[in-house]
C-alpha cells in the first residue's frame, strides 16, 4: 500500500495528501491510499502533479500494512 506526500520547496515536512480533494491533510485517516496494483497510475499521477505545480514536490511512500 502507498500514500501520497508533499510539501512546499521552501518546507522541511512533507505532509500526507488527499488526492481526491486536491489538498494537504493533519490525520492520516484523510490521506489518500493506493493499492500496489494501482502503482503505474498512481507514479502517472505524481509525475503530472510534479510538472503542474512547480512549487510542490510529490512523492509516494509505502506504508505498512496492519
Amino acid at each position: 500500500m502507498l500514500r501520497i506526500y508533499g510539501k512546499k520547496k521552501t518546507e522541511s515536512r512533507y505532509k500526507a495528501f488527499d488526492y481526491s480533494r486536491g489538498a494537504f491533510v493533519d490525520r492520516l485517516i484523510y490521506a489518500s491510499i493506493v493499492d500496489d496494483v494501482d502503482r503505474e497510475k498512481a507514479d502517472k499521477a505524481v509525475k503530472y502533479m510534479n510538472a503542474s505545480n512547480p512549487n510542490y514536490i510529490f512523492k509516494l511512500v509505502k506504508i505498512a500494512e496492519a
